[in-house]
């Protein structure tokens, strides 16, 4: 967002765009948690419900510093919605379920995402409104949003679903979650704060070589799924569009 902000273009355009994001990612997170919360629900634990975390006032699932870093680095986190396993029915059943939940809420939200953008590119071509444009570049965001979630919270670091997936497999002490219990979090910090540092280079100094790139290991990823991903499911969608 902040590249948006104090980049090149257009002020309006860049108002837009920045509210685009906000919403799309408003969107993206807040049924990531409450997702969490109702498969949570369902497998018997409560918690969720109780703390009034079942609701989509983004108010509710706001966090601070899960905001900058979206702000700063382009992906994000809500305040976690609890959950207490020792309620769930079948323990390792409500582990897993839980976990995915969210990756697979943000998945669904990337896939429709695609299919608007691919409605909003065929109206641009018939129509050639300037309202397409702009709802084809908001759900374009949508969908690179929910990705970068998908692709961000699928990594096996604690306290990201990935993690937790990994938990479900593994019996009580494993040495490698034990490890991402005590360091998941600075090791977190490490991958962020080098994509920080890798873009701040490129900003500052154009001469470095593309090869540099490759040490913002995040990002590079990042980049890497969410382009292949969100490139396939905009293919998938022009193939269904354009035959029906």
């Amino acid at each position: 967002m902040l590249n948006i902000l104090f980049g090149y273009g257009e002020p309006l355009d860049k108002f837009i765009f920045s509210v685009f994001i906000l919403v799309a990612a408003c969107i993206a997170i807040v049924l990531h948690e409450v997702s969490h919360g109702l498969v949570a629900k369902w497998n018997g634990d409560y918690t969720a419900k109780y703390a009034g975390r079942l609701t989509l006032n983004p108010v509710k699932h706001f966090d601070l510093y899960g905001f900058l870093m979206f702000a700063v680095v382009g992906f994000g986190y809500a305040k976690p919605v609890p959950v207490n396993p020792n309620n769930f029915k079948h323990y390792r059943r409500g582990l897993f379920t839980v976990a995915i939940a969210g990756i697979c809420m943000n998945i669904i939200l990337a896939f429709l995402s695609a299919m608007f953008y691919v409605l909003m590119m065929l109206g641009v071509n018939n129509v050639g409104h300037r309202a397409f444009e702009y709802f084809g570049e908001f759900f374009r965001i949508s969908c690179t949003l929910n990705l970068s979630l998908v692709f961000f919270n699928l990594l096996p670091i604690y306290p990201l679903d990935g993690f937790r997936i990994v938990e479900t497999f593994t019996h009580r002490g494993n040495k490698f979650c034990s490890f991402m219990r005590t360091n998941g979090r600075y090791l977190l910090l490490g991958l962020v704060g080098l994509n920080i540092v890798v873009d701040m280079a490129f900003r500052y100094a154009s001469a470095l070589p593309y090869w540099f790139s490759y040490f913002d290991i995040l990002g590079t990823y990042l980049r890497f799924f969410v382009s292949h991903v969100g490139g396939a499911f905009i293919k998938l969608w022009s193939i269904i569009i354009l035959r029906v």
